[in-house]
């Protein structure tokens, strides 16, 4: 006899919603689908946006190590602008050097909500792979020391702080006679004894550096935007160039026919997008196709959304 919870021994809307689950758990993209995916997913279009914040980039890389004077940048925009995703990218782009070791380069780290100075040095201790990443409240200045010795070593030039809005809830507290001071300070300690140049990437809502810590602000001279794509001709340029990337499938959908509907499921945002067009893409080959239809899209956005999605399928007939 099946356990209670086996209802393949029974008939009804039970046990057929059950095989449907199992049937949706066993269901697997193949291979093949996920290798095409996967260049769908890392595929980089230039727009101007992402080219000015990569010369910003480029220009604190290249002078920090070499001027006294600390070199930083700002980036703010609204999930899913692409703020982290062009961090990431311009870390893997950076060609090899005997300057650094290869991957340390540029460094990302991520803050969380009431950042100490104890959470930035044990980000950066992680960053560098250094393998006590414990910051005991006791050893703070010992622990920072370490970090900041440790990117010289590797050769860091440019470090990139996630989630840097929430330096507005950071707090400076004192435990018995040992202080341990904000993460900003340990941010502005980083750019002035290491040496290492700072790029802080944060939401679009963050009122300022000015608020948070005048010091730092003062360091951190350059402010960028990134914002969500608006219809229109940038839109379709960029539509038609990430099509151009790929050539596993043809997107060409995306830039013609599907044009608007696509604005309309992602509103510009470029995460979704991205998601959406790997799901496409997997859907697209694992059908055996090599041409990307108004089908696929509309698959792709409801396997994206779920039912309990507000907004209607702008692919649906």
């Amino acid at each position: 006899m099946g356990s209670v919870y086996d209802f393949t021994d029974f008939d009804g809307p039970i046990a057929e919603e059950e095989r449907k689950t199992q049937a949706r758990r066993q269901c697997m993209y193949s291979a093949a689908a996920l290798a095409v995916a996967e260049v769908v997913a890392r595929a980089y279009v230039m727009y101007p946006e992402f080219e000015r914040a990569l010369q910003a980039f480029d220009r604190i890389y290249q002078l920090s190590g070499h001027l006294e004077t600390p070199q930083g940048a700002l980036l703010q925009g609204p999930p899913g602008s692409s703020k982290t995703t062009l961090a990431k990218y311009f870390a893997k782009s950076l060609p090899q050097s005997t300057l650094f070791d290869i991957g340390y380069g540029a460094l990302f780290i991520r803050l969380r909500a009431n950042p100490t100075q104890g959470l930035a040095v044990s980000q950066l201790l992680r960053a560098v792979k250094y393998p006590f990443t414990e910051v005991r409240k006791n050893r703070v200045y010992t622990m920072r020391d370490i970090a900041f010795e440790a990117l010289g070593q590797k050769g860091t030039r440019i470090v990139f702080v996630d989630q840097a809005h929430c330096l507005s809830t950071q707090t400076r507290v004192r435990h018995s006679d040992v202080p341990e001071t904000a993460a900003s300070d340990t941010l502005r300690e980083m750019m002035d004894e290491a040496k290492v140049g700072l790029v802080l990437l944060a939401d679009a809502m963050f009122k300022g550096l000015e608020q948070v810590d005048a010091a730092l602000a003062d360091r951190v001279s350059v402010r960028l935007n990134m914002s969500h794509f608006a219809e229109g001709e940038i839109w379709l340029a960029f539509l038609q160039a990430f099509s151009k990337k790929i050539d596993a499938i043809d997107l060409s959908v995306i830039a013609a026919d599907a044009a608007s509907a696509t604005y309309k499921a992602t509103e510009g945002n470029r995460r979704s997008f991205r998601r959406l067009m790997t799901e496409a893409a997997l859907i697209t080959d694992d059908a055996g196709s090599k041409v990307m239809s108004v089908a696929h899209l509309r698959l792709a956005f409801e396997r994206t959304r779920g039912d309990g999605s507000p907004r209607a399928n702008p692919y649906a007939a």
